[in-house]
């Protein structure tokens, strides 16, 4: 005779069970044996594995349980260098490079533009400046320029020098016929090459370009 529970149940009645079949404990992360329950109903307490712990009677599992597939000689995987799968593939890296390449030089085509732009315009307002900047020199050169308005002149020719602006032309200079222009020429005993001795005109470059050559009259060795 089956013994009943107060509530009217046998007690071999053990309710709703249900079985994990999952090779991977979704808790532990260990491999399972395949089978074996999660210590639901079906699988009494005594035969169960302590937790954590795999089945020494059953095999270890592997990548492949887990969809990863491992080559046999995996040394060279980090030195691998990616290919194209296929020409497809190819073709978009050959387009990519292209475009790289044509970037580049319009990059340091556009650079190479507005350097010039710059210095185009710099050269228009030196152009338009150099009637005052020569009278400023002649001032000077007089001694004219005194008390605020040499302060004024300073302040000037310092935000040119910022510029990259240059004002040349000084008597004793050797003469040069590419910053130079020699208006007048006349020997003398006193030089051995030919020498400026006096400036009519002072030069004026922006960097190392020559926006109008120092007009000069110019010293030449006796024969």
């Amino acid at each position: 005779m089956t013994a009943e529970n107060p509530d009217g149940r046998d007690t071999d009645d053990q309710g709703f069970s249900f079985k994990d079949n999952r090779r991977i404990d979704p808790e532990t992360g260990q491999a399972r044996p395949a089978g074996q329950a999660d210590g639901g109903a079906d699988t009494p307490q005594s035969e169960q594995q302590p937790e954590g712990q795999p089945d020494a009677e059953q095999p270890a599992a592997d990548a492949s349980d887990l969809g990863v597939e491992i080559p046999d000689d995996a040394s060279g995987i980090e030195d691998a260098e990616p290919q194209p799968e296929s020409d497809e593939a190819k073709r978009y890296l050959d387009d990519l490079q292209r475009l790289n390449a044509e970037y580049a030089a319009y990059r340091r085509r556009s650079e190479r533009d507005q350097q010039a732009a710059r210095t185009a315009g710099l050269q228009d307002a030196v152009e338009a400046l150099m009637p005052v900047l020569d009278e400023v020199k002649l001032a000077r050169e007089a001694g004219d320029v005194t008390g605020p308005y040499e302060k004024h002149v300073d302040r000037l020719l310092e935000a040119l020098g910022k510029l990259e602006v240059v004002q040349y032309g000084e008597a004793g200079e050797i003469f040069d016929p590419n910053i130079h222009d020699a208006l007048m020429q006349q020997p003398s005993a006193d030089v051995e090459e030919p020498t400026v001795f006096m400036v009519m005109q002072p030069g004026y470059k922006i960097g190392d370009r020559v926006i109008r050559a120092a007009r000069v009259g110019v010293h030449l060795p006796e024969a």
